[in-house]
């Protein structure tokens, strides 16, 4: 019955249109797989299995290492959990680094409730990471933006309106300039609103 099970589990693997893979974590290395995974990243079925010793040591990016090895510890010290997951880089066969999402869940243990095998689900998320990097920047050039209006243009504004208070204070005399520090009064006074829009959208955004 085991063996039919494992035949089954096998097939499923194949024809999954998704990435499936079981993976031995006594000897570390992959039992079955599923077609997508090997299409997604230009292996053969035979170089995927190569690859997979030492739970995919010499695929996954070595500043991610340490994430996926973590996640498998984590899942064997709550065996009772669903599965765990992370998001780890991939080397593909044409040399290119490529972003999944990683998730496992104890599929068999032992006599002694040590996982013997895993579950492994993995997804493309390539363009989602690309989205966030870009967002990241987005956000850093707002932050600039909002940090220039608040400190290098406020601050001028603010000494203008100081200025025209003070000659407003001394009574400046002559109708032609205090019709100038009314028109000057007014667009600094534009120019401070607009500036504050700006940061309220930057915020927002």
């Amino acid at each position: 019955m085991e063996d039919d099970n494992e035949l089954l589990l096998n097939k499923l693997c194949k024809v999954s249109p998704i990435s499936i893979e079981v993976v031995d974590v006594e000897n570390r290395e992959l039992v079955c797989t599923s077609e997508w995974i090997l299409q997604h990243l230009g292996y053969t079925e035979e170089e995927f299995f190569i690859l997979s010793r030492n739970l995919f040591e010499k695929i996954v990016h070595p500043d991610d290492r340490v994430i996926q090895l973590s996640t498998y510890e984590s899942l064997f010290n709550q065996p009772e959990a669903p599965f765990k997951e992370c998001t780890i880089r991939v080397l593909r066969k044409d040399g290119i680094y490529q972003h999944i999402q990683l998730r496992i869940a104890i599929l068999k243990v032992d006599e002694h409730n040590k996982p013997k095998t895993v579950l492994a689900m993995a997804t493309d998320v390539g363009e989602l990471m690309d989205l966030r990097q870009r967002l990241e920047l987005q956000l850093g050039i707002l932050d600039i933006i909002s940090y220039k209006n608040s400190h290098e243009l406020r601050g001028p504004v603010a000494t203008i309106l100081g200025l025209i208070q003070l000659i407003e204070h001394n009574q400046f005399d002559g109708g032609f300039s205090k019709e100038i520090i009314s028109l000057l009064k007014r667009t600094v006074i534009k120019l401070d609103d607009v500036i504050h829009e700006i940061n309220q959208h930057s915020v927002e955004n």
